[in-house]
């Protein structure tokens, strides 16, 4: 077990190797022609809006993410080749909140949402985690969620991201969906899964570059993004995803090779950041969610990553959007239900 002493020195180092670090984010964020006639390198905001997720690679050096990897393995009790999930990572680790007020991720969020983000505390570390089923992270997640406010943003637009910090990869890999952010409806996962089966999935490997126009074609396949220790992947809450590991160019069922991760949820400041926040803190109740150490909620004042609204629980003012949320037993829904709507009066 790492000691307390050797914590506090690791975070001292980390913090001025990431001042030095902070233009990395500058340097990855240009959009360009493509190059010997390929496919366009996409800016963040764009690759974000058309495909559902953007990359940043080499964002934190090996060097950085081992010594933050030791920090979060000493402060969770991690052990070799155990595997280890935990949610609401702000409010229990200190490595946690020194990755999130660094600057690096913010300034990502930023660049890809195209305004200042806000931190709606959603936040998970994984060590050797896969969830392999395809899913969204979103509020909403019917079959047809045409009328649930994740998709009414005409007016007000929806910008909710998860940010994962790859600390540990050896063959991590997310499964995704490109362009499913935008459809209310269900994925094909009878066609996914054949393609899937087949190994016919399009395979975004470390030499290749990831914020590319995707054709329609393309979109309609799922594809493979192979991280490296270091990255970060931004991605669109109501994007289909699941975990997956690459090796060799090739998707494999080895899930034992190094994967650790730290994932931060950012939106915009409107209501649905508001509706994704109240979700995960307060209707989620089963998830343990609790209120941000006054420290940090502070800290987050300060540099404007908190919500016009405050940590306010939207749903006691707008009940009947519940009626659209996923919960894992949708037969508690209507108690549910029940209950904000007699709070409210």
């Amino acid at each position: 077990m790492t000691s307390q002493p050797a914590i506090v020195r690791a975070r001292r180092v980390i913090g001025r190797a990431s001042r030095r670090a902070r233009h990395a984010v500058h340097r990855l964020t240009g959009e360009t022609g493509g190059a010997g006639g390929g496919m366009p390198r996409l800016a963040p905001a764009t690759a974000l809006r058309e495909n559902g997720f953007t990359v940043f690679r080499g964002l934190f050096t090996p060097e950085e993410c081992a010594r933050y990897g030791a920090a979060l393995k000493a402060e969770a009790g991690i052990q070799d080749s155990v595997k280890y999930t935990k949610v609401d990572a702000t409010n229990s680790f200190a490595t946690a909140r020194d990755l999130l007020v660094e600057g690096r991720i913010v300034d990502a969020v930023r660049s890809a949402l195209g305004d200042r983000p806000r931190y709606l505390q959603v936040g998970d570390l994984h060590y050797l985690h896969d969830t392999a089923n395809w899913h969204r992270d979103s509020v909403h997640r019917a079959h047809d969620a045409s009328e649930a406010p994740d998709w009414r943003n005409d007016d007000v637009p929806f910008g909710v991201v998860k940010a994962i910090l790859y600390l540990e990869s050896d063959n991590a890999a997310m499964g995704i969906m490109a362009g499913s952010h935008a459809s209310p409806r269900e994925m094909d996962r009878n066609r996914v899964k054949r393609v899937e089966d087949a190994g016919e999935q399009l395979v975004i490997d470390a030499e290749d570059d990831p914020n590319r126009r995707l054709t329609d074609a393309q979109k309609r396949n799922p594809l493979a993004w192979r991280a490296q220790v270091g990255d970060v992947l931004v991605f669109d809450e109501r994007m289909y995803h699941a975990g997956r590991r690459v090796d060799d160019g090739r998707v494999t069922a080895n899930r034992e090779a190094a994967k650790f991760t730290l994932s931060l949820v950012f939106g915009l400041d409107n209501e649905h950041s508001e509706r994704m926040y109240s979700y995960f803190r307060y209707v989620r109740k089963e998830l343990g969610y609790k209120d941000l150490p006054p420290t940090l909620v502070d800290t987050l004042a300060r540099r404007g990553l908190v919500l016009s609204r405050g940590w306010s629980n939207f749903y006691t003012e707008h009940p009947e959007d519940l009626r659209h949320v996923h919960l894992p037993d949708a037969s508690k829904l209507p108690a549910l239900i029940a209950e904000y709507t007699v709070a409210r009066g």
